[in-house]
């Protein structure tokens, strides 16, 4: 091999990581600007709280933000992670890296994920919405559902979520689902 092959395959590789790093420098660019600062006259008063239309604003857009996050740590895995319709998030854990047959205690692929979901959300004012399934075939196995739910509950409020936040619902089958919302939990 030449030296100026050599010198060609160095500077390629060299604007490679440069592109490389450029675009991760853009991904983890705060998406929103700050304005400038400027003094008020001392006799102004306090800006008002934000209404209740601007905080929902708020949580949507963060949870824009929390599922392109967590999408980016579970890609490659069979971890769904996808807003919905209304601007919640939903992540789902298939029901074998969850749970064992007839057991309800959380397995550790499905703690990686709700060890995320709780970090991301601990300081936010979302809910979050809990449906654990059944073992296959779908069996009624009302039991079963109610203590995988209530182990993915209890889970996350010993990652500092508060109780208050979480709500429980009807089964589903095959995966454990999360939602997170800005609604209030039902």
């Amino acid at each position: 091999m030449t030296i100026l092959m050599m010198m060609k395959r160095s500077i390629s590789a060299i604007t490679a990581c440069a592109i490389a790093a450029l675009v991760a420098a853009c991904a983890h660019a705060p998406t929103t600007s700050t304005p400038p600062v400027t003094t008020a006259p001392a006799s102004s008063t306090a800006k008002p709280a934000p209404n209740a239309a601007t905080k929902a604003a708020s949580t949507k857009a963060n949870l824009a933000v929390e599922k392109l996050r967590l999408a980016e740590l579970f890609r490659g895995t069979p971890v769904v992670i996808a807003l919905q319709p209304d601007g919640s998030l939903r992540a789902e854990v298939p029901l074998h890296f969850s749970f064992d047959p007839g057991k309800s205690t959380v397995k550790p692929p499905l703690a990686a994920v709700l060890d995320r979901i709780a970090n991301g959300q601990v300081n936010e004012i979302t809910h979050l919405v809990i449906a654990a399934p059944a073992d296959p075939p779908p069996v009624k196995s009302p039991t079963l559902v109610s203590e995988r739910a209530t182990a993915v509950r209890d889970y996350l409020v010993g990652r500092g979520l508060a109780a208050s936040r979480l709500a429980v619902t009807a089964a589903v089958v095959g995966v454990v689902r999360v939602v997170v919302t800005d609604a209030p939990a039902p």
